[in-house]
């Protein structure tokens, strides 16, 4: 294994078995994931959601990014400084079950890993999608929002799929069961969004990220020693995260990712190119 440097910060009052948990977690992720590993890591704990708020809230600020929705997420991960940085919040990780919350750490060690450099983070929309969004009569700023979700969503499906290639598969079922959970905010918030163009579809390419982040958990095969128990409950969790929308909304977006899966490569911008295409159906 490639020696990383490791840069624990806690912000707030981390116990220190918590920052000792999380950075062996890291280190001994690194050393099963052998040769494909960051030179350089830097991994925040706060305690609460509103500080992970504000940590992101000032970067985005000094670095002009406009992009929203990761200050929702249980932990974030971005390469604006030119090498990967992980702020994990200490009250979402508490939320979950002990192999959920290792599972969640995994998750942002693989995005470390995959995509631990600033063009993992820059993305272009493609011509033609912005000629249909033109056709469609979507705003630039929607667009950009989508193409954000949009990569998001197809790197989460990168990390999962990276994750069971390593065999780590237990834990990523532990936090997928965990975290795909429907909510009553998300059903007023489609409520609102359904009845206008741009809002639906900022909702819906939203929505790809948690499917894309499940598929390579339940296309695994019988040949994995998996539980098929678990498939089914999270094939369920799927099923429930959607069934607000209507049948022809669901099947149009389980469509969308099926293809964005298949058509997946190991080049994350082509990967990201070829789902925002697929994507323009949900407009």
């Amino acid at each position: 294994m490639a020696n990383v440097e490791l840069n624990v910060i806690t912000s707030g009052n981390i116990p220190w078995s918590v920052k000792r948990e999380i950075e062996n977690t890291f280190r001994d992720c690194y050393r099963r994931f052998g040769s494909n590993v960051p030179y350089k890591v830097e991994v925040h704990i706060v305690n609460r959601g509103t500080d992970m708020h504000a940590l992101l809230k000032e970067e985005k600020l000094r670095r002009g990014i406009t992009t929203s929705g990761d200050e929702e997420f249980i932990c974030s991960h971005d390469a604006w400084r030119g090498y990967p940085r992980v702020i994990c919040c200490l009250e979402r990780l508490n939320a979950l079950n002990k192999l959920a919350r290792v599972g969640a750490v995994r998750h942002e060690a693989a995005h470390s890993a995959l995509h631990g450099s600033l063009e993992y983070y820059i993305f272009r929309m493609p011509d033609d999608c912005q000629h249909t969004a033109a056709i469609k009569g979507l705003d630039s700023s929607v667009l950009d929002q989508a193409l954000y979700f949009v990569s998001v969503a197809v790197k989460d499906f990168e990390a999962t799929r990276f994750l069971v290639h390593h065999d780590f598969i237990g834990c990523q079922f532990a936090f997928a069961l965990e975290w795909l959970q429907p909510s009553e905010q998300d059903k007023s918030a489609w409520k609102l969004a359904q009845a206008n163009r741009q809002a639906k579809f900022i909702f819906l390419t939203a929505l790809l990220k948690p499917i894309l982040f499940a598929h390579p958990l339940l296309a695994l095969p019988r040949s994995k020693k998996i539980s098929l128990e678990h498939q089914v409950q999270l094939a369920r969790k799927v099923e429930e995260l959607l069934e607000y929308l209507g049948t022809a909304e669901q099947n149009r977006l389980l469509q969308v990712t099926s293809m964005i899966a298949e058509d997946s490569t190991d080049d994350t911008h082509r990967n990201v190119d070829s789902a925002m295409r697929q994507a323009m159906n949900l407009a």
